[in-house]
Parts: structure tokens; sequence; C-alpha cells
């Protein structure tokens, strides 16, 4: 008998936007009575335009440039890289990187100033020269863009969404294998892959290490030994040699709320592989990911123990498709332009500004805390 799959609608407070990203709200029911769709907005995306446009307008491939609302449910937005339109834009983009922000003391008042940070808690201001300081940059904002949920303007790098209607009303292991990206292709001598470019991690790199005691995973990238030259794999050139494996190591550089990024929805949902995670909390990923579509080492007493699980699972075809019962009922959306997928961050910019409450707010020393300060949601 068919089992609808479902998980728990988030409990957190989110935007407009977000209830409509995370929750499943319809646009009519997000769409606020004051609803601006006949205004044209201007963004100015302050500084790093030339930069920023590689990643949201070409997908890293300037061949092929990508109309960022293409795919959007609104269209009512105009970008540009002038910062010289600094006072007359509708709202100002500022990426927090590099740590350089606009002066504030001739600021528009009636434009709505939004940080922008792909990147966790630790690592946000990475690119400054000098780090900035929290209080300094009290009261400068009034929305949030990050990838976490409870954004004003949430730009995940990816999000599995509920089917309406699900795929298969009868489900056999074959049908549901036919489901399972990349599943003619999987092979059971190595059951385990992972693509890793940053090497300076001691946390993820110790656990790899001690996991290869007991379980053979083909590491890729520049950390690898043997195939440095073989997949890069990062933003531009895609890894697709991990399709092969029944598992994906989702190995972030940091374990912070909600900072899920295209390890998992790229390297590991999208390739057909079960991910292993290393990253925000079971709670965070339970909140956010289907049901039983993953494993997390924070299940597991050592790796020896992670390890001899995930051979228990490869060698049972139930077991496994277990693992990708999910498919049936969700689809996964990669909204991070890495890999020649579309970015998304644009259309969010454009949907906010249509949809999201329109009351003024600013963002004080406390706010910007919650999504800068690494000992409130960093482990």
């Amino acid at each position: 008998m068919y089992v609808l799959v479902k998980r728990g609608t988030p409990t957190w407070s989110t935007s407009n936007l977000g209830s409509y990203l995370y929750k499943n709200y319809p646009i009519d029911a997000i769409s606020p009575a004051g609803s601006q769709r006949n205004t044209t907005f201007l963004v100015l995306i302050w500084k790093h335009w030339e930069w920023l446009k590689n990643r949201h307008i070409y997908s890293f491939d300037k061949n092929r440039p990508l109309d960022p609302l293409e795919d959007c449910s609104v269209k009512n937005c105009k970008f540009t890289g002038d910062d010289e339109k600094l006072l007359l834009a509708d709202a100002v983009i500022v990426h927090v990187l590099k740590g350089l922000f606009p002066n504030t003391t001739t600021r528009n008042l009636t434009q709505r100033w939004i940080f922008l940070n792909d990147e966790s808690p630790q690592n946000a201001f990475y690119a400054a020269v000098n780090k900035p300081k929290l209080k300094d940059l009290s009261n400068m904002f009034n929305w949030s863009m990050t990838y976490r949920s409870d954004s004003d303007v949430p730009v995940p790098y990816g999000r599995t969404v509920p089917l309406k209607k699900a795929i298969l009303n009868q489900i056999t292991y074959e049908s549901l294998a036919s489901l399972v990206p990349y599943w003619e292709n999987k092979r059971k001598d190595v059951l385990a892959s992972i693509l890793m470019s940053h090497c300076g991690v001691p946390r993820r790199t110790e656990y790899l290490q001690k996991l290869q005691e007991y379980l053979t995973v083909d590491v890729y990238g520049k950390c690898s030994k043997n195939n440095k030259n073989s997949c890069p794999g990062h933003f531009r050139s895609d890894c697709n040699l991990v399709s092969k494996y029944l598992f994906y190591l989702v190995f972030e550089n940091t374990q912070c709320h909600e900072y899920m990024t295209e390890k998992l929805f790229y390297n590991a949902y999208s390739k057909g592989a079960i991910p292993v995670i290393m990253g925000p909390s079971i709670d965070c990923c339970e909140g956010l990911l289907p049901p039983d579509s993953f494993l997390h080492i924070d299940n597991y007493d050592n790796p020896q123990q992670l390890a001899e699980h995930m051979v228990e699972i490869s060698e049972d075809l139930k077991k496994i498709l277990r693992f990708h019962r999910w498919r049936n009922d969700f689809e996964v959306k990669n909204e991070h332009g890495y890999f020649g997928t579309r970015s998304y961050h644009l259309c969010r910019i454009c949907e906010a500004l249509n949809y999201n409450d329109q009351a003024v707010k600013y963002y004080d020393e406390e706010d910007l805390r919650i999504f800068f300060d690494p000992t409130l949601s960093c482990r």
C-alpha cells in the first residue's frame, strides 16, 4: 500500500518569502494586500556586482548569460552595479565577504539595505582586510539575505521540495530504483566518495582518515593524493565521478545552523547518493530534509560504527532503497549557480520586495549576532 512520505512543517518564524520556500505557502497566500507588482524596483548590487555576476548571471560560463528572472514568480526588478545610484535604488545589496560597507551618513531612509552572506558565521568576513565589528554595523541593515530559512531573503544552496503528487502510485523495488539518478552506475567495491578542495579543516580531515581505516573512500579534488587533476569539481567543473557511489560524504567546512551546501544537494542527492552529513545538527537536518534521506555522524559513537553501518546498508537492496524512498514525494532543487545550475539569488530579492512585510525594521547588534556570531549557531 502506498504511504506518502512527509516531513513536519517548520515551526520557526519565517518571512513571507520564507513561508513560500519552506512552508509550502502558495504565492497568493503570501502576497500582501498592497502588492507592488506594478512597481519596477531598482536593485543596486553595491561594490561587488562584476564579481557576483559570474555566479548569479553567468553560472560561471560567460558564453551563456542567463536571465536571472526567467523562472521567477515576478519580473519587475532591474539590477545595477552603478554605485552612483546608491541614493536612487529601492534596495541596496551589500555582500559582506570583503568587509566593505557603504557610507551611511547620506543614506536614503526609504530604501531597504540588505546584507548578503553565503558563508557560515565562521567564514562570513574571511576576505576582509579588517574584520568589521558588529556594533559598527548596528542599525545599518533592514533585511538579511543568507542560506538560512529564517532570513528575510532566504537564498539556500538547495532545497528538497514536496511534490504536489507522488510520482509512483505502486512502488516496487524496481520502480523505486528507477527514481535514483545514476542507479545503473553504482559500484559496490568502493562505497563512498568525497570531493574536497579546502584541506585546512582538521576536524573533517581527521574524521575522514579514521573512517578510511574501516572503509575505502575515494577522495577527489585538491585534497586527494592521487586524483588532484581528475576532478576539480568546484564552482565551474562538475565532478560526475561521484555519481558512481552509493554514499557521498557531506563534510561541511563548519558545523553551523542550516549551513548545507552544494555538497548535499548536488554532489549527494542529485548524484543519487545517500548523504553522510557532518555539519548542522540532526534536528536541523530533520527539519529541512526528507525523512530517511541521510546518515548523520552524530548518530554514531565513532567512525568505525558509521563504516560498519554503511557496509551493512550496501549489502541489502531494501536497506539502500529505503534511503531513496523520499524521491517519490520530493524533488531536489539546486539553487546555487555552481556546475551550470541556476542561481536564484536575484529572483529571491525581487520576490522579497514584492511579497515581504513592508514594515520598516533595522538589525541591531543582537540581531546581527544571530547570523554572524559562531558561538550562537556553530558547534
